[in-house]
């Protein structure tokens, strides 16, 4: 992927050269450029309203809590979905969130990201969302997704918010310096399936919510753990749910794409391996230890002893591997991998006792006996090919899995019969 993107740029630079006009005695050139699109700080901050539902586009992270699912429509908002029954998911509304692209829940209060600003909502009532408060810029290098094979115009932040990017032609003179390929700033907590970034179980009450492995949010006790930009982690104090207490962030290495809870443990999935912090302190978490693997995007979910990590090729994390790895994590500080398996092109993954779900792109969900971790890989159970699967939530017998065209809601109450119970389609 890194060359590729590399011969794109060679052929835009190369276009540039083609381009070049000579006008008299000036020499022009003409290129593509990134321009961002500005919102002002009030139109931007005016709160968006929950409405009745609408149809789903785009697939993202995926939420659950108190029998009510919940999908990020990036930088849209948040589809609500009550699976009371489960044969028969009700939308209930979506709740409009410029900028939203992850999300959690701590007992009636919903945390979601708008770009920039961190926002927070009474969610009591499921079918009435109320707003509370917004804490401004606390995600100061948060940016929309953009085209990152062209050069980027610089942000002046007094214009406002970034909400959008537009590929323009330029013109410079010969001699002025060219634009950079560099993004200015890398929404870390705001993409899509395709960017890989979007984990899991949160930790310390009942009152939590449940996230897919692909999440960039997640709540341990009582504080909020946000990444922004793969480098930096922010903690907020929720011991008030209702009124977040932003710590001072905490710069991570890694290049971090997902966060999993696990006790008082955050694992964080990169592209070249999973990496352990400790929250023992939680407003400064700790690096514990890591676990290099083969260059790949991957998400990792943790049961008892073992994490179990997801490497797949392609995407921004480039590589050419796809595979699962079962790691023994009884000592934190010394994680040791047990065995690898070969996989299609998995993407997120969830366990829940003794039953292991992997996403597996193309090939579909695989569904693995994990009794004895270390052979996981080797004890398939079934597989839907149905379905080019992108993460999953399972839950109590119910496993809530998004993929390409849709969400589908499964049951494994019998480990023999897996089927499907519903679908909503994209």
């Amino acid at each position: 992927m890194k060359n590729l993107k590399k011969l794109k740029r060679i052929f835009v630079f190369a276009f540039m050269a083609l381009a070049a006009v000579a006008c008299q005695d000036k020499v022009r050139y003409e290129y593509l450029m990134n321009v961002p699109i500005y919102t002002d700080y009030e139109s931007f901050r005016s709160t968006g309203g929950f409405e009745g539902p609408k149809s789903m586009e785009t697939q993202g992270a995926i939420y659950y809590k108190d029998q009510h699912l919940f999908m990020v429509e990036p930088d849209k908002g948040i589809h609500f979905v009550n699976i009371e029954d489960p044969a028969s998911p009700n939308q209930t509304g979506f709740l409009n969130v410029w900028g939203a692209t992850s999300m959690a829940i701590r007992g009636d209060y919903l945390y979601v990201n708008s770009f920039i600003d961190l926002l927070v909502y009474n969610v009591a009532d499921f079918t009435n969302p109320v707003f509370v408060d917004r804490l401004e810029d606390v995600f100061p290098t948060a940016l929309p997704h953009s085209e990152g094979n062209y050069p980027y115009e610089p942000i002046d932040k007094t214009k406002g918010v970034v909400t959008a990017w537009e590929v323009k032609e330029m013109e410079s003179d010969a001699g002025e310096e060219l634009p950079t390929f560099e993004n200015p700033g890398n929404l870390g907590i705001v993409t899509t399936f395709e960017d890989n970034s979007f984990g899991g179980g949160e930790v310390g009450t009942g009152s939590n919510g449940v996230a897919g492995s692909i999440s960039l949010f997640t709540i341990i006790n009582d504080y909020l753990y946000v990444i922004e930009e793969g480098q930096f982690l922010h903690p907020f104090d929720i011991t008030n749910p209702a009124s977040p207490n932003k710590y001072d962030q905490v710069g991570v290495w890694g290049d971090v794409e997902t966060l999993f809870p696990y006790e008082s443990y955050l694992f964080m999935g990169t592209p070249s391996g999973m990496i352990i912090y400790d929250t023992e302190n939680p407003t400064i978490p700790a690096y514990v230890s890591s676990l290099s693997h083969a260059r790949g995007c991957d998400p990792v979910v943790v049961q008892d002893d073992f994490a179990y990590v997801t490497v797949r090729s392609g995407g921004p994390c480039g590589g050419n591997i796809n595979q699962l790895d079962v790691i023994d994590v009884s000592n934190m500080s010394s994680p040791e991998l047990k065995r690898s398996f070969e996989m299609d092109n998995p993407h997120g993954l969830g366990i829940d006792g003794v039953q292991l779900f992997i996403c597996d792109g193309d090939a579909g969900l695989k569904v693995f006996d994990a009794s004895t971790p270390e052979h996981s890989g080797d004890q398939l159970l079934h597989q839907f090919k149905n379905i080019q699967a992108m993460d999953i939530i399972p839950l109590d017998g119910i496993a809530l899995v998004v993929g390409q065209e849709g969400i589908y809601l499964y049951s494994y109450l019998d480990p023999s019969n897996i089927y499907e119970l519903s679908k909503i389609n994209f």
